[in-house]
C-alpha cells in the first residue's frame, strides 16, 4: 500500500465526514432512511490495514458523529462492531482466487458480484445495531429493522455513485 493512497484515503475520510455533519445532518429519505456517509471511511479502508487500527478509526469517527449528533456512543458502537466485523466479511466474500495485496476496494476492481455483497453487509450491520439502539426496546425491532433497510439502499446509492465518479482516479 503506497503512501500516496494512504493520503488519499485519510483526506476522503475527512471530507466525508465533513460533508456528513454540514450537509447530510437532517437529509431521511421517507423519515425513515438516512445516509451515513463517514462510513466510506471503513469501507475504503485498505485491505491490509490491520484491525486495530480500523477499530480506532471506526471509534474515533462514531464518537466525533456522537459529539455533533449527541447520540451517547451509537454511532461509536456501531462503527466499531463493523471495522471489528470487516475482516470477517472479507473471509466470507473471499474470491476463489483470493484477494490481491494490491487490491483496492473499489466496484472497479472488484465487480458488482464482490462489492454490493460487501456494502450491503457493512451498511446493514452498521444501520441496524445503531437503529435497536437508538429505539432501546425490542418493541420497535420492525421499526428499527424498517430504517436499516431504507438507510441500506440509500447508502449504497449513494456510495455507489460516488464509486462511478471516482472510477477514473
Amino acid at each position: 500500500m503506497g503512501s500516496n493512497f494512504q493520503y488519499k484515503w485519510l483526506i476522503s475520510g475527512v471530507l466525508a465526514v465533513v460533508i456528513q455533519l454540514l450537509f447530510l445532518r437532517d437529509l431521511a429519505l421517507f423519515y425513515y432512511g438516512f445516509c451515513f456517509i463517514y462510513l466510506w471511511a471503513i469501507f475504503k479502508a485498505p485491505i491490509d490495514t490491520p484491525p486495530v487500527y480500523l477499530i480506532l478509526g471506526g471509534f474515533a469517527l462514531g464518537w466525533l458523529l456522537d459529539m455533533f449528533y449527541n447520540t451517547h456512543g451509537m454511532h461509536a458502537f456501531s462503527t466499531v462492531l463493523v471495522a471489528w466485523l470487516r475482516p470477517t466479511f472479507f473471509k466470507i466474500l473471499t474470491p476463489a482466487n483470493g484477494y490481491d495485496e494490491r487490491s483496492t476496494i473499489s466496484l472497479a476492481e472488484m465487480k458488482w458480484m464482490w462489492f454490493f455483497p460487501y456494502l450491503g453487509l457493512m451498511l446493514f450491520t452498521h444501520h441496524f445495531v445503531l437503529f435497536q439502539l437508538e429505539a432501546s426496546e425490542s418493541s420497535l425491532f420492525g421499526l428499527s429493522l424498517w430504517k436499516a433497510f431504507l438507510s441500506t439502499i440509500l447508502g449504497a446509492i449513494v456510495f455507489t455513485l460516488l464509486e462511478l465518479f471516482n472510477k477514473g482516479k
